[in-house]
């Protein structure tokens, strides 16, 4: 019976997401109007990965706040919306390397470097080290745009460990102890999609969103996960 239920919370879970994805795409697609629908979505997907990031981290305190027999339900729906966050991150990144593969894409960033960039996708990171046909190491790009794909590349790594532990065979194979200083990392990987994404709003011309977009869900989940550990706190103390 448990096992059912469990099923059934899981397939509840990913259906509520691809429909919140769906929603969420549709009603913000024209905003987005001056963008090739490649880029849109990589958009897209990037924004949502954020979202269910900040989410998991909300159903922490959750946990905490509420009677202990939410606690099993909880942390079912906490892992299946981290799943899905995997998932979307993973593609956001994969639809950014392709856009850059195939040649810079429309994005019109401000405050880029406007030194020519290394050939495809690598032109996310560095810049072309050719010099009248010499070959020299990568040039690191400093600017704006290149600290945050390099925030990006960080998250992305860090995303990609927690989503593959996130399945039972993982989590078995990591060992529970393991497995949990491993998850210690979402904090910071919210952070780093936090700022990732701070620097393209502020970087991408014609980019809808404003800081206070994704402002609020940080406030939200810091101040979530403020009150939570002072409460863990008070009822140690009782």
């Amino acid at each position: 019976m448990f096992e059912m239920e469990s099923k059934w919370l899981r397939s509840w879970t990913y259906g509520f997401c691809l429909l919140l994805l769906a929603a969420a795409s549709g009603w913000k697609w024209h905003e987005f109007a001056i963008f090739p629908p490649l880029e849109t979505w990589s958009m897209l997907f990037g924004y949502f990965a954020f979202f269910l990031i900040g989410a998991t981290l909300l159903i922490g305190p959750l946990c905490t706040w509420l009677p202990a027999g939410w606690a099993p339900t909880l942390l079912s729906i906490r892992r299946d919306v981290g799943i899905c966050a995997g998932l979307t991150g993973l593609l956001h990144a994969a639809l950014v390397l392709v856009l850059f593969q195939g040649g810079e894409p429309l994005l019109l960033i401000i405050a880029d470097s406007q030194a020519p960039k290394a050939d495809g996708w690598l032109g996310l990171f560095f810049l072309s080290s050719t010099e009248s046909g010499s070959w020299g190491w990568p040039v690191p790009n400093w600017s704006l745009a290149g600290v945050a794909n390099y925030l990006g590349a960080c998250a992305l790594l860090i995303l990609f460990a927690l989503w593959v532990s996130s399945f039972p065979p993982a989590k078995k194979w990591l060992g529970t102890a393991a497995w949990k200083r491993l998850h210690l990392a979402s904090p910071l990987l919210f952070l780093l999609v936090l700022f990732h994404g701070l620097i393209y709003v502020q970087t991408i011309k014609g980019e809808p969103h404003s800081f206070a977009d994704l402002l609020w869900l940080a406030a939200l989940v810091w101040l979530a996960r403020g009150l939570s550990f002072l409460t863990a706190i008070l009822r140690r103390k009782r």
